[in-house]
């Protein structure tokens, strides 16, 4: 009977103790981040052109890229904002340290924008079947054919000083989004990809904290 009890005890209390060691909260921390600029340092942010890659008919990309962040550049950071397109014949450039400077006036505090991007269009249809209350007879399972449209925005983002040429920001993002819409349109489709993205960066550049999940372990 001893030996019996004792096994209890030491059974309950196993079990107590492997509970206590899985036993966790789930918790949310802002952490802090770590911006890449120091942005007292630039006056001015100029816009050079993308190399683009794949983009849906009728989409001027970089024209786009511009048209949406050179706005948010000036809002948010309170740069002197310009446009000044440079021929880019390779990624090389981006890294050619010699050619920005030669861009800049020995002077200026121009903190340069460039990259590569692409944006695709993909068309993905599946057979369901239809929902029975659609259906007169709840037994005739007919099927349907679903269509969802998902544009995917690739973004490689360099951001170089101009008094230096060094590359100060090499941020790769990449975004997809599916509609239900088949004839979505791709202006819109880039709008709600290139938010997300200015969230990423923005948060970022302005060294903005982040809210997590993570989980404290119990004792």
């Amino acid at each position: 009977m001893k030996k019996s009890r004792l096994a209890l005890i030491v059974s309950l209390t196993l079990g107590a103790a492997c509970a206590s060691d899985t036993a966790y909260h789930k918790i949310r921390v802002e952490l802090p981040s770590f911006s890449p600029l120091q942005l007292g340092e630039f006056q001015q942010a100029v816009f050079s052109g993308f190399i683009v890659g794949k983009q849906p008919d009728g989409l001027n990309l970089s024209k786009e890229i511009i048209d949406y962040f050179a706005p948010e550049f000036e809002r948010k950071l309170r740069f002197q904002v310009s446009v000044q397109p440079v021929t880019l014949e390779s990624e090389e450039a981006f890294r050619n340290a010699d050619f920005w400077r030669s861009l800049a006036p020995d002077t200026a505090r121009i903190l340069y924008i460039t990259g590569k991007a692409e944006m695709t269009r993909e068309t993905r249809k599946a057979i369901m079947p239809k929902d029975k209350d659609e259906l007169e007879d709840p037994w005739d399972l007919k099927k349907t054919v679903a269509e969802r449209t998902v544009f995917t925005l690739g973004l490689h983002l360099f951001l170089i000083r101009g008094d230096t040429g060094e590359v100060v920001l090499d941020r790769d993002y990449k975004e997809t989004r599916t509609y239900t819409n088949p004839n979505q349109r791709a202006d819109f489709a880039f709008s709600d990809l290139a938010q997300r993205v200015k969230s990423k960066l923005f948060r970022l550049v302005l060294s903005e904290e982040r809210m997590q999940e993570r989980y404290l372990l119990m004792k």
